[in-house]
């Protein structure tokens, strides 16, 4: 009679179970000491929070502060590993909303693993719920609201500026070339959500939702005011804007409104997002200044060090 080989379900499972039986702290109530993280924005969170000790492992978009980059991986956030997650042993499972797959999630779930998935609050004028429920969760809700109370001198910052803004430039977000097109924000996107945070207006958010390729044509149509590329933070783009046909003429080439912004800075929905559209919105807006001795105080980059 041949023996057939364990199957890789069964494998898995009995590879889950182990991890509680070893760990029978898995389950205590807000006692999570080995966290591991699906997303940078949660990532940031806690490293603000103090708590990064607790993180066993990390996604690989979680790239903010450097020295998260050195804990263990455990794949792409929308590409979680099951058997790098279980690896660390874990008692916490913490991911942005797209986190996945879904069936990994679940399998995780299925077998007793403590999971949050950050399904809400996952854009500009959340990111203070987001940090309010990571500190509860590792029960330091005090420190959530000190860095709560922190990213207010952004808020104020922005608002302040908005209100000398006279005008709203029309804003184009391109994030790369796709086939020798370039790939725009449309609405529903992240960086929609900045760019309206900003005072600007997103031209492309008429005409479609999330990211598509843009048309010779339809972008000299929109002729926008003011292109964000990404790239390394006010230094160098990651397209050379101007070369491309598409915009060559455009108001933003023409003004020299082609704006670099580093994008875990500008779209990561972190502590460090309220000073991002701060930046931008002083970018976009002529004529307009921070308040009296308001500064940019963290860092844009992880190889720049904070303010």
């Amino acid at each position: 009679m041949k023996v057939k080989p364990w199957s890789s379900h069964f494998v898995l499972s009995i590879s889950l179970l182990c991890v509680f039986l070893l760990n029978p702290s898995a389950n205590a109530e807000s006692n999570y000491e080995r966290i591991v993280v699906s997303g940078g924005s949660i990532t940031e969170i806690i490293y603000a929070l103090g708590e990064q000790n607790r993180i066993v492992g990390v996604d690989s978009t979680s790239v903010f502060p450097v020295q998260a980059t050195k804990k263990a991986q455990v794949g792409y956030v929308r590409n979680i590993n099951v058997e790098g997650v279980l690896s660390l042993n874990p008692d916490l499972l913490l991911g942005e909303a797209d986190s996945g797959p879904d069936k990994v999630i679940q399998q995780l779930k299925n077998i007793g693993l403590t999971t949050h998935i950050f399904t809400e609050n996952d854009h500009f004028f959340a990111i203070e719920k987001k940090i309010s429920k990571v500190a509860k969760l590792l029960n330091v809700e005090q420190k959530g609201r000190d860095l709560n109370a922190y990213i207010q001198t952004d808020r104020k910052a922005l608002a302040h500026i908005l209100a000398q803004a006279t005008t709203k430039p029309n804003v184009l977000f391109v994030l790369s070339l796709k086939a020798g097109q370039p790939l725009v924000a449309g609405s529903d996107t992240s960086a929609h959500d900045v760019i309206k945070a900003a005072g600007g207006h997103n031209v492309a958010s008429a005409h479609f939702s999330g990211w598509k390729p843009l048309s010779t044509e339809a972008a000299i149509a929109i002729n926008p005011d003011v292109i964000i590329t990404m790239g390394r933070h006010g230094k160098s783009q990651s397209l050379d804007v101007a070369k491309i046909p598409h915009f060559k003429y455009s108001n933003a080439v023409k003004n020299n409104k082609v704006l670099t912004f580093n994008g875990s800075y500008l779209l990561g929905m972190s502590p460090r997002t309220p000073q991002a559209v701060t930046e931008l919105a002083k970018a976009i807006h002529s004529g307009v200044s921070y308040p009296n001795n308001y500064r940019l105080r963290a860092a844009q980059t992880s190889d720049e060090k904070a303010l």
